[in-house]
């Protein structure tokens, strides 16, 4: 008896949502200019990247966002399951300090 009272108090679940970066909103990107925009202009305007790296020979300033679930469950035993709801980004390149094009990464 004193088994079955123990097993039911271990059973349990846990949801847990992660959030990492933040989204850009296009309508932001709209109003950055290439040629024009400097990377002060993106600072100010997505604020600091994820990371920063270099793509088709040019300086690129990378945007990350996702959304995380997890899942854990205590049945007796831990299982943990993790699911990526939603992963978006937006990577900005530049010639020099000047906007050279963005592209949305899904």
């Amino acid at each position: 008896m004193v088994g079955l009272v123990v097993a039911l108090f271990l059973q349990g679940c846990l949801v847990d949502r992660k959030e990492r970066g933040a989204p850009v909103d296009p309508w932001l990107l709209s109003q950055l200019q290439s040629g024009v925009s400097t990377k002060g202009d993106i600072l100010r305007v997505l604020g600091v990247p994820s990371r920063k790296t270099v793509m088709q020979d040019r300086e690129a300033w990378v945007y990350d966002y996702n959304l995380e679930e997890t899942w854990v469950l205590f049945l007796g035993l831990y299982n943990e399951k993790r699911k990526t709801l939603y992963q978006r980004g937006v990577t900005v390149l530049f010639t020099d300090d000047l906007l050279y094009d963005y592209v949305f990464m899904e």
